[in-house]
This record gives C-alpha cells, sequence and structure tokens, in this order.
C-alpha cells in the first residue's frame, strides 16, 4: 500500500512540474504575441492605448480562453488513463 502512495506522490509531482512549464511557456508565448501585435499597430491607436495597459488586457482575455482551462489536461488525462489500467488489472 505504501509503495502505491509513493507512486502517486512522484506521479502527481511530475505532473505538477509539468504543469508549471507549460502554463509559464503558454503566458510567455501569449505576451509575446501581444507585444507583437501592438507594435504592428497604428500610430493612432498607439498614441491613445499605453502598452501596459493593453498587453494586460490581453492577458485578462487570455485567462478567461479555454487555452489556460486546457492545459489542465496534464493531471486530468494521466488520472484516467491510471484509473483504466488499474480497474482493467483488478476485474479483467
Amino acid at each position: 500500500m505504501f509503495a502505491i502512495i509513493r507512486n502517486f506522490v512522484i506521479i502527481f509531482i511530475l505532473l505538477s512540474i509539468a504543469f508549471a512549464i507549460l502554463s509559464f511557456t503558454a503566458r510567455v508565448r501569449q505576451r509575446v504575441n501581444l507585444e507583437s501585435e501592438y507594435k504592428t499597430q497604428s500610430k493612432l491607436r498607439q498614441t491613445t492605448e499605453e502598452k501596459d495597459v493593453f498587453i494586460a488586457r490581453g492577458m485578462k482575455r487570455y485567462a478567461r480562453s479555454y487555452k489556460p482551462k486546457l492545459i489542465l489536461g496534464v493531471y486530468i488525462i494521466p488520472g484516467v488513463i491510471m484509473c483504466v489500467l488499474i480497474y482493467l488489472a483488478q476485474y479483467t
């Protein structure tokens, strides 16, 4: 029993590291995309809206989108696969 719990803890730690890396890279990539989008805007719009405000608003939109929520699949998919494998090993 102790070995199973230890394995689940190790797997959870590894999945947490993968989740943190994916979340960080996705946010950095989104910020870079917003900065390049700001640079391609017209001069009139750049003078009416500051760069920091534009990026902050874009990051808020990103936080509400489905992309960050899909990254939670890092926990869900392996968890479902483990449950199916345990079920198949025990009951078939």
